[in-house]
């Protein structure tokens, strides 16, 4: 009987072991108007990626077209979460595409750097 439960709370620990080794990746990326927070964020190709972009200030929007995601607007102090599968290996670089101040207008707008690694 002990050796039976024995081999139930093994059984158990590698399915909950692996469970925890195959998560999937999940950021906050804060969106304000000078800058996004943290601005790179390095994922594993193959992995399920869950991004929340928060605005702290006013409306946003990203496009995340290497990953199938069109332009998503991040209203004016709230949140959107976009979730992906990294298929591609390689460094890609997401500017805010929606105006939302003067930094746009002289080429320094807010970007995003995504590393997809093997």
């Amino acid at each position: 009987m002990a050796r039976k439960i024995f081999m139930m709370i093994f059984a158990a620990s590698l399915l909950f072991s692996h469970i925890a080794n195959s998560q999937d990746a999940s950021f906050d990326i804060k969106a304000a108007k000078d800058r996004w927070e943290p601005s790179s964020i390095t994922i594993k190709k193959g992995e399920k990626v869950s991004i929340k972009f928060i605005s702290v200030d006013v409306d946003h929007a990203v496009e995340l077209g290497e990953f199938g995601l069109k332009k998503v607007l991040i209203p004016e102090k709230d949140s959107v979460t976009l979730e992906f599968t990294a298929t591609k290996t390689g460094t890609f670089s997401f500017p805010c595409i929606k105006y939302c101040s003067w930094r746009h207008l002289v080429g320094a707008r807010p970007r995003l750097e995504i590393k997809v690694v093997e």
